[in-house]
C-alpha cells in the first residue's frame, strides 16, 4: 500500500511561503533568489514532513507508476547479474519498475603492483546520482560507493533514499548489505579441518578491501577454534589477482618451490583458486588427495576448473532481494542506520576436497 505523498503545497503551508519559493529552495542547485537562511528553514520543514520530490509528476506519469534505479559499476564481475535479478524480482512483486544504469570507474595501478577493484575508488557515480533529478525514480540501489561522500551528498540533496551492496568499503557513509565473509571463510576452513586437514595455507590478494580482511580473519578464527597455531608463512598474498589473463601467480609459485608441508589451501576467491590449481598441477601436487582446495564466491571459475571447486557460496540473489526490500522501506519513510547487514553464505562441496589419507 502506497501512502499519501507530502507535496510542495504541504511544505509551502507549513513554512509560510509560496510554492514557487519552496520549489526554488528545494532545487538540487542553490537558487540565487532564495537566501541561505530561507533555504535552510524550508529544507528543515521538508525534512520534518518527509517530503520527497514527486518524480511521477515530473515524468507526467499516473499515480500508479513507481520506479527505483540500480547503478552498477563497469567491470567484469558476473555476480552482479544474479544480485540484480534478485532485486528486480523483489521490486516486481511490489509493483516497482527498475531502471538500470552503469557508472564508470577509472583504473589505478600503484607502484607496488596493487590495483583497485572495479568498484572501488573515485568514480562518476555522484554525477550520475545528481542527474537522477530528471529521472522518474523514487530510490536508488547502488553496487559499491558505500563510502562515497559525493554519492551520499548527491542523494541527500535530491532527498532520494539510497541503499548499497558493497563489501569493499571500510568506512561507511551509507547503509549496505553484504555477505558475511568472516563467517564464510571460517566455515570453509572448518570444512577442511573436518576432513582431517591441519596444515592449511591461505592464498589471497593484496587489495585493501573490507572483505579481504574479513576472510583472512575467518581463516584465523577456524584455526584458533581447532587449536591449530596460525603460521604467517602459510599466508601468501598475491598481486593482480583480478587479472584473469594470469595463469599462475609468481608469489604462490615461489611458495611451492620452497616445498611447504601443507595438506590444504583456502583461497580468498574462486578466481584465485584457478591459478592455484594450475600451479599445483605443474608442481605435481595431487588435488584433492594430497592437497584439498576451497574457494570463496561460487562464481563461474568454481565449476569450470579441474577438479570442480569446493567453495563458499555467496547468496547473490538474496543480497539483491534484501537490498531492494531495505530500499523500499526507506522509500516508505523507515530509517536504516549506516552500517552493514550481514547475510550468511553456505558451503558447496565438489571434487577439490577429500578426507586426508
Amino acid at each position: 500500500m502506497v501512502t499519501r505523498r507530502v507535496t510542495l503545497a504541504d511544505v509551502s503551508k507549513e513554512a509560510g511561503v509560496g510554492i514557487a519559493t519552496v520549489s526554488r529552495a528545494l532545487a538540487p542547485q542553490d537558487h540565487p533568489d532564495v537566501s541561505a537562511e530561507t533555504r535552510s528553514r524550508i529544507r528543515a520543514v521538508a525534512d520534518r514532513l518527509g517530503y520527497r520530490p514527486s518524480v511521477t509528476a515530473r515524468a507526467l506519469r499516473t499515480s500508479d507508476y513507481h520506479a527505483v534505479s540500480i547503478l552498477l559499476p563497469e567491470g567484469i564481475w558476473g555476480w552482479w547479474d544474479p544480485a540484480v535479478r534478485g532485486a528486480t524480482a523483489a521490486a516486481d512483486r511490489l509493483g516497482y519498475r527498475v531502471l538500470v544504469q552503469q557508472f564508470a570507474n577509472p583504473e589505478h595501478t600503484a607502484d607496488e603492483g596493487l590495483r583497485t577493484l572495479p568498484y572501488a575508488g573515485p568514480s562518476n557515480a555522484a554525477a550520475i546520482v545528481a542527474s537522477l533529478v530528471e529521472v522518474p525514480t523514487e530510490g536508488l540501489l547502488i553496487f559499491g560507493s558505500a563510502d562515497d561522500t559525493g554519492v551520499a551528498e548527491a542523494a541527500r540533496r535530491l532527498r532520494l533514499p539510497i541503499m548499497t551492496v558493497d563489501d569493499v568499503a571500510q568506512d561507511l557513509v551509507l547503509p549496505t548489505i553484504v555477505t558475511d565473509s568472516r563467517v564464510g571463510a571460517r566455515e570453509g576452513v572448518e570444512h577442511l579441518i573436518g576432513l582431517g586437514r591441519r596444515k592449511i595455507a591461505y592464498v589471497g590478494s593484496q587489495y585493501d578491501a573490507f572483505y579481504v580482511k574479513e576472510r583472512l580473519l575467518g581463516y584465523r578464527d577456524a584455526l584458533a577454534g581447532a587449536g591449530i597455531p596460525f603460521r604467517e608463512e602459510l599466508v601468501i598474498p598475491c598481486a593482480y589477482t583480478i587479472d584473469e589473463s594470469r595463469r599462475t601467480y609468481p608469489e604462490f609459485d615461489r611458495f611451492l618451490e620452497s616445498e611447504p608441508d601443507i595438506d590444504a589451501i583456502f583461497c580468498e576467491a574462486d578466481e584465485i583458486a584457478a591459478p592455484v590449481l594450475r600451479s599445483l598441477r605443474a608442481a605435481g601436487r595431487s588435488v584433492p588427495d594430497e592437497i584439498s582446495v576451497v574457494g570463496f564466491d561460487d562464481d563461474r571459475p568454481a565449476v569450470i576448473v579441474d577438479p570442480p571447486l569446493t567453495t563458499v557460496r555467496q547468496p547473490y540473489e538474496e543480497l539483491g532481494r534484501r537490498a531492494l526490500d531495505a530500499l523500499l522501506r526507506l522509500i516508505a519513510g523507515d530509517t536504516i542506520p549506516i552500517g552493514r547487514e550481514l547475510v550468511p553464505p553456505s558451503i558447496v562441496v565438489r571434487d577439490s576436497t577429500a578426507p586426508a589419507g
